[in-house]
């Protein structure tokens, strides 16, 4: 099959690579030149537009602030595509704009990739989730991730947006706990690497944000999805509290990292 990835970032360049392994053939699509001149050199084929591309399946591998706008693009110069959105999206968006722009055949798609080992991570998965309510998508979609090892869930794509969100907040908050552990290690002058270390032995505990103890999370994903499920919590007047308490232990620590500059 052939596949047009928009948004060849770090989501979009995995996904193609990963398609492009599967003997899959690809073309990415970005605004950036700078991006597909590096694609362009490891001799993939590139475009800056979106329209007049034959493809059997569309990617949207963009922020999710630009999603409608690329589904609004697509809609408009096809006619019944196939529409994968890797996206980030906020609960209930894909299905919102799957009948807004009268698009069949979509799915939610997240990815759960870390920025420096990106490349690794989508050849080493977890698990598959795929979102989709169309059945002709969903068979479609069998073609593509046909793995015997890696477990596929299909579900619903407001339950796929969920475990996305829910994922990375998890993530968030280990780092935010084992943080608060350390105030404590460091009034009782007790190492709290080894604390963490050795909590972790048990299987029951993630060890996941103890190799960020003294440091608040950053980067890309866990801000920007903390706050926006949060502000998912507030439109549905769900009380918030733990994933709030998760933020103001992170910005307590940057301030004081900052303090300390």
């Amino acid at each position: 099959m052939k596949h047009l990835i928009i948004g060849s970032g770090v989501i979009g360049s995995a996904t193609g690579i990963w398609l492009k392994a599967n003997n899959e053939e690809i073309i990415f699509c970005d605004i950036k030149p700078e991006i597909l001149k590096k694609l362009e050199i490891k001799g993939f084929k590139v475009t800056t537009k979106i329209e007049n591309i034959k493809a059997d399946m569309f990617w949207i591998c963009t922020a999710e602030w630009n999603t409608e706008e690329v589904l609004k693009k697509l809609s408009k110069h096809y006619k019944d595509p196939f529409v994968l959105i890797r996206s980030t999206t906020p609960p209930g968006t894909v299905e919102k704009l799957g009948k807004k722009y009268n698009i069949r055949h979509i799915a939610h798609i997240p990815e759960f990739l870390k920025q420096k080992t990106a490349i690794q991570d989508i050849f080493d998965k977890d698990r598959i989730i795929i979102g989709t309510t169309d059945k002709e998508t969903q068979e479609k979609l069998k073609q593509v991730f046909n793995s015997e090892t890696i477990k596929i869930i299909y579900t619903t794509p407001t339950t796929s947006e969920l475990i996305k969100y829910a994922s990375n907040c998890w993530l968030a908050m280990t780092i935010s706990y084992w943080n608060e552990i350390k105030k404590i290690c460091d009034k009782y002058k007790v190492n709290p690497q080894m604390v963490a270390n050795a909590a972790c032995l048990d299987r029951r505990i993630s060890k996941y944000g103890t190799a960020m103890i003294g440091e608040p999370y950053a980067g890309f994903c866990f801000p920007k999805d903390l706050d926006a499920f949060i502000k998912s919590f507030e439109e549905n007047k769900i009380d918030s509290t733990l994933l709030k308490a998760v933020r103001k232990v992170n910005d307590l620590l940057k301030k004081q990292k900052k303090g300390e500059e």
